[in-house]
């Protein structure tokens, strides 16, 4: 685990001449707990490096590696070592994982990403063609953001695996993007994958490459998701246990630490399995794992999952603790991420305030998570009636209808008639193309800023959900997991996780994420993930694993996460007096509708619905006046 950090100045360009001394990044990331700090530089680049022993491997990494030709920076978690080890002659295998990157680049060139699995985000500066050379991996399990810029005083590229590092920078533009805003405050309605909130920075997108020279910067995907060779068995158990081949690797790499390891257990299927397995594997190693759950407090009403964990704790020896709610102030949240984060992520983290201090104390150096399960590995089986409809795969179909009826013929023919109409709708033209009401209605409910809202380009945006070309008619359930994946955001929910914990030297890990997990999903029939009932596939493998109340009963859409909007409530009149000084900042009311957010706060009910939207836009007013003022105050 590391921050890494660079800038090159393409117009001052000279190898091998006397290292210039400003140090950019030197202090930024003080407050992140590390092993040591390292820096890279010559008259034109700056390459910093903060190291977190995690891995047994890192142990004996010393980043940046310079060599004759080549400087590397790199923060990664390789989980396909013994391969590459076979691959490459000449390394050592007690080498730290950045020694197998290099030496990978070194043979494959560019191509090196294809043949690396796990999380990275790597820069390489090649000193003989004044080159560099960044890579972010298949899904975005590492973050990367990074700053081109072009002005009267040349070309200066910055990069950083937070913002923070680039908005430190002096060459940085330290203002708040608006299209960056207005993302954030559409949702998933509107999906650009490389946009952030702060105007000039964009993110590498998960399976990206990128670079950069003084001719310019070239980005190319290198990777997406798509189904590896079929994979076709006569007994379906063989399913279930590739399945859980895949499952125990994936877990098993996610925990190669020396260090403590905790793990969400909110007892839903995909947590609770991710739990299971890291437990069943650190046993072996005489290990206990740490699992924490958040549930409500007694007075508040909810749903509550403690029934579910505490029947995966009485067949599991974890030592666990729960995280309520109460005492958590939503200002004092925020507050404390602008100390404690540098401005990013921008969220309050509310959820996380009593967590993190628990795990840091016992020295946690990977936590666990099953998010991402949904996207593929515990697939609900979304669009695999209308596959087989729309392939004439008949006998396949009625079995599976059959499985699912368990015979009622009523429910069968619903069933029947609702993929079909899953297909009918999936074929119709997109109702935002001719709505004229549907915007203004969607940027009014969003309280966007009419100012924002009309800026020139910014409704054809919601027109085109993703930024990279995706098939917009689903012929195969495998495109709905690719767009899951892709295009649903994952990578950026990642990228904030990460950082929430990034400070606490804690590594942020999704086993359900593998890309080794994701291509088995994918490459087995269908219908494997909808056998009697959803998301059958991860049920029958973990069978003995969890609970069978989890495994085949539990379906659930709403954890027990702390009301977020109680601790915001009970701050109410602090807030709505914070809301009519953002209303005087122009940086902020010509971006969020101030008024109708400072209405329904002062509300004696709210709409559920709206709760959230509520939540989030309180969250983004306080933290772009925050921004205005503390960048203002930097740079006077």
């Amino acid at each position: 685990m590391s921050i890494i950090a660079g800038s090159v100045d393409f117009a001052h360009c000279i190898s091998n001449s006397t290292p210039y001394l400003t140090h950019p990044f030197r202090h930024v990331f003080d407050k992140f707990k590390h092993d040591y700090y390292r820096e890279w530089n010559d008259s034109s680049v700056t390459l910093s490096y903060w190291h977190r022993i995690i891995s047994p491997e890192s142990i004996s990494d010393t980043q940046p590696i310079n060599t004759h030709e080549l400087v590397l920076l790199a923060d990664l978690r390789l989980d396909n070592r013994a391969e590459l080890l076979n691959q490459l002659n000449g390394v050592n295998p007690p080498s730290p994982d950045s020694d197998l990157v290099l030496a990978a680049y070194k043979k494959w060139g560019k191509d090196c990403v294809n043949h690396m699995l796990g999380g990275f985000a790597i820069a390489i500066w090649n000193k003989e063609t004044e080159t560099l050379f960044c890579a972010r991996d298949q899904v975005g399990n590492k973050p990367l953001y990074y700053a081109d810029i072009k002005d009267s005083s040349g070309h200066t590229f910055i990069f950083c695996t937070s913002p923070t590092g680039i908005l430190k920078h002096p060459k940085a533009t330290r203002e708040i993007d608006p299209e960056g805003v207005f993302n954030i405050l559409m949702g998933s309605v509107c999906n650009e994958e490389t946009a952030t909130l702060f105007s000039g920075i964009k993110r590498l997108a998960a399976g990206f490459c990128l670079q950069a020279n003084k001719k310019g910067t070239e980005l190319w995907r290198y990777w997406e998701p798509e189904p590896g060779n079929p994979v076709r068995f006569t007994n379906e158990n063989d399913y279930v246990e590739g399945f859980n081949e895949k499952l125990e690797q994936a877990v098993k790499a996610c925990i190669n630490t020396e260090l403590p390891v905790s793990s969400f257990l909110s007892g839903g299927l995909d947590s609770s399995t991710v739990s299971c397995m890291a437990n069943k594997l650190l046993h072996r190693s005489d290990k206990r794992l740490i699992t924490s759950s958040f549930v409500l407090p007694e007075y508040e009403a909810g749903i509550d999952e403690r029934k579910y964990i505490d029947d995966i704790l009485q067949e599991n020896d974890f030592e666990h603790f729960y995280i309520t709610r109460e005492s958590v102030s939503f200002r004092d949240c925020l507050t404390d991420c602008f100390d404690k984060y540098g401005g990013f992520p921008y969220n309050s983290h509310a959820f996380f305030a009593k967590l993190l201090p628990k795990l840091y104390q016992r020295n946690v150096g990977v936590h666990l998570c099953g998010y991402g399960g949904d996207q593929v590995a515990s697939f609900h089986g979304t669009w695999v009636l209308e596959q087989l409809l729309l392939e004439g795969r008949w006998t396949t179909l009625c079995k599976q209808v059959n499985s699912i009826s368990h015979g009622n013929l009523t429910y069968a023919a619903k069933t029947l008639l609702r993929a079909l109409r899953n297909i009918a709708q999936a074929a119709m033209p997109n109702s935002r193309n001719w709505n004229q009401n549907w915007y203004a209605k969607k940027v009014a409910n969003k309280m966007i800023s009419p100012t924002l809202a009309n800026r020139p380009g910014y409704r054809e945006k919601t027109l085109f959900s993703p930024s990279f070309e995706v098939q917009s008619f689903p012929l195969k359930a495998t495109d709905i997991m690719k767009r899951f994946l892709q295009y649903d955001k994952t990578s950026v929910r990642l990228e904030e996780l990460n950082s929430v914990f990034l400070p606490y030297g804690i590594e942020y890990r999704t086993p359900l994420l593998d890309i080794r997990l994701i291509e088995y999903c994918m490459s087995v029939p269908p219908e494997q993930h909808y056998l009697q009932q959803k998301r059958s596939l991860i049920r029958r493998a973990t069978k003995g694993l969890i609970p069978e109340n989890i495994r085949n009963g539990h379906n659930k859409h709403q954890g027990s996460l702390p009301n977020r909007f109680l601790s915001l409530w009970e701050e109410k009149q602090k807030l709505i007096d914070d809301l009519k000084n953002c209303s005087d900042m122009a940086e902020v009311s010509s971006l969020i509708d101030i008024s109708t957010l400072r209405k329904h706060l002062a509300k004696s009910q709210v709409e559920e619905n709206v709760k959230p939207k509520i939540y989030r836009n309180m969250e983004l007013a306080l933290y772009i006046a925050w921004f205005k003022n503390h960048f203002q105050d930097v740079e006077a």
